[in-house]
């Protein structure tokens, strides 16, 4: 099929025509990205093409230049936060797998959760029943799994590794102390302090 140019009656028109045609055929797929090298080539075409009797003021060009140059400045920034999203998930998936991969040959208890209605009608999660045994394989495909006694369990439903006595109900840890129990602390060492 032939393509026929359209009749131009100057040469001034036919000089706009080729280079409209010029920068078509030169297009980026992309019509949302523009570079710095597009904006310099408009604003030298708007200059270059401008009306002599109503020439463009300095303070257009200055907002023209400024405002890409802000375009430019947002489009680095956005650039490089995607950059660091994606170091960030890539480090997260390497902690995961050195994690899940410390844990083998390692004595876990997991937990078997269910979901028990309560009294006031919501719903919780409670621990139906504790398995103890080492870890004898890690799945790093999809989500990170290991195997405890032949059987793949979800990382998070791992509860404790290692030899880890069973709480009683009155024992308290560290982090159970009332605060009546560090005022007498506090109290004897002021004694032991002035005496």
């Amino acid at each position: 099929m032939a393509v026929s140019t359209p009749n131009v009656s100057s040469d001034a028109a036919k000089y706009i025509y080729d280079a409209t045609k010029a920068t078509q055929t030169t297009a980026v797929a992309n019509n949302s990205d523009m570079t710095m090298d597009d904006f310099w080539q408009l604003l030298a075409a708007q200059l270059k093409y401008q009306d002599m009797s109503n020439p463009m003021s300095n303070s257009e060009m200055m907002s023209q230049m400024t405002q890409m140059g802000s375009m430019s400045a947002m489009t680095q920034l956005s650039d490089a936060i995607a950059s660091i999203a994606t170091v960030t998930n890539n480090l997260s998936q390497v902690t995961l797998t050195g994690y899940s991969t410390g844990l083998l040959g390692k004595e876990v208890t997991i937990a078997i959760t269910e979901k028990q209605k309560q009294a006031d009608g919501s719903e919780k999660e409670v621990i139906v029943e504790e398995i103890k045994g080492v870890v004898t394989g890690v799945d790093l495909t999809g989500a990170t799994s290991v195997y405890v006694n032949g059987k793949k369990y979800e990382l998070s439903q791992i509860m404790a590794v290692g030899d880890v006595p069973k709480k009683e109900d009155g024992d308290k840890t560290d982090n159970d102390k009332t605060d009546t129990d560090n005022k007498t602390k506090g109290t004897d060492t002021d004694k032991n302090a002035s005496a």
